[in-house]
């Protein structure tokens, strides 16, 4: 439902089912991460998939976060067409994982980082692809964790986060903290160094502020023949929020802006999924999306000329500003 009342359904034709099409716009996108402000979504119609025949996970050790950053963008390139998504955690977040979780506490201190796969197909796929899959990660540096963590850990990748007592305090002290992200995406080649800044910002902030703890970061992609970009990169953060004030929450915000900052400056982009429209990186939309952003205001002034819809979200008040007039 527009803004104005009117009934719209978009999709990628004319017609529920249809997949492809050419006749006009392609409204559908123009309508995916809107953030309610140019309409309400009051259906959705879903397809519906058949359970994968066969599941495959395994996980690599690596001795040093450079050796799985490339062995992270050979799996990549591998071309199998069942896998699923590569993810690679670095020396940080494996510090974290080992504080309970029971995949990473019996590794020892050698392992800095760990390259996830997984793969999903018919049984007559991911069998013989499995067995590239661990040639490649083995041949690139990699140390098989065997069946039980690989399956074991994947199996239980939802609950990664559920606990709140992963904070440790710069002492050591574990408190209670909440969870904060930033999943920037970027390109393969540049993650070595945005890795480098954004722990380097993180660590200013968790000197002045030892309420801040880093809780590493992970890369992830699904695009088997795209190595070179669309790598959801994420640095989590904890907050242990019963000390938090208005002082350290303007650092964090700032905080939050270098982050966004270095993802611009390697060519990448705020937000992969969760949406550049928060405190700290809203501001830095214009200067990502350039003469897209002015785009974007006319789009929003057309579809919603009383800006009822979410009002000050992705800074979109800025369409509704008198403009000069000129003799």
């Amino acid at each position: 439902m527009l803004p104005t009342g009117e009934i719209i359904e978009v999709g990628d034709g004319g017609g529920r089912k249809i997949r492809k099409s050419s006749s006009g716009f392609q409204l559908k996108h123009l309508f995916m991460g809107h953030q309610g402000t140019l309409g309400i979504v009051t259906e959705a119609t879903l397809e519906l998939v058949p359970r994968p025949e066969a599941e495959f996970a395994a996980f690599f050790a690596y001795p040093d976060y450079d050796t799985a950053w490339r062995s992270t963008g050979a799996l990549a390139r591998s071309g199998l067409a069942t896998l699923a998504g590569v993810v690679l955690f670095d020396e940080w977040k494996l510090a974290y994982l080992r504080r309970d979780d029971e995949a990473y506490i019996p590794q020892p201190a050698g392992v800095r980082a760990v390259v996830a796969t997984a793969m999903y197909g018919t049984t007559d796929e991911v069998r013989p692809a499995a067995r590239r899959l661990l040639r490649i990660g083995t041949q690139t540096g990699g140390r098989y964790l065997g069946d039980e963590i690989s399956q074991g850990d994947w199996a239980s990748r939802h609950d990664r986060y559920a606990t709140p007592l992963h904070g440790r305090t710069p002492k050591g002290q574990v408190v209670p903290m909440s969870w904060h992200c930033e999943d920037a995406s970027i390109n393969w080649t540049a993650l070595p160094r945005v890795r480098e800044e954004w722990h380097s910002i993180v660590q200013r902030l968790i000197e002045r502020y030892p309420i801040f703890d880093d809780w590493g970061m992970f890369a992830y992609t699904n695009g088997a023949y795209r190595p070179w970009g669309d790598y959801l990169t994420e640095i989590d953060v904890g907050i242990w929020e019963q000390e938090l004030d208005e002082e350290s929450w303007a650092a964090w915000v700032t905080a939050k802006r270098d982050i966004a900052a270095v993802a611009l400056k390697y060519g990448g982009s705020i937000s992969a999924c969760h949406g550049s429209c928060r405190e700290g990186e809203v501001d830095l939309v214009p200067q990502e999306l350039g003469g897209g952003f002015e785009v974007m205001k006319k789009v929003k002034r057309a579809l919603d000329p009383n800006n009822v819809m979410n009002p000050g979200k992705y800074l979109l008040d800025q369409a509704y500003e008198v403009m000069p007039t000129f003799a």
